[in-house]
């Protein structure tokens, strides 16, 4: 999974690597959240505070068609 404050066009060669897409900063209608979906990978954007609460090493599950992002208890 790919976690950021914000992307640009320079991201898009990661994104085939990845599993889904989070970022703190953002729209549904960004370059980053477009070109996710026309890839398939699921996204979301605009997470608030998104790398505060996120730590390294954390396992996170996230459902792209809801905007749902859970944290998982260690």
């Amino acid at each position: 999974m790919l976690v950021a404050g914000r992307t640009d066009p320079g991201w898009v060669p990661l994104y085939p690597s990845v599993s889904g897409i989070l970022i703190e900063r953002g729209s549904i209608l960004s370059h980053s959240a477009i070109v996710a979906r026309e890839m398939g990978i699921p996204t979301i954007v605009g997470i608030p505070n998104l790398l505060n609460v996120l730590k390294d090493d954390q396992v996170v599950t996230m459902d792209g068609s809801t905007g749902e992002v859970e944290i998982e208890q260690s």
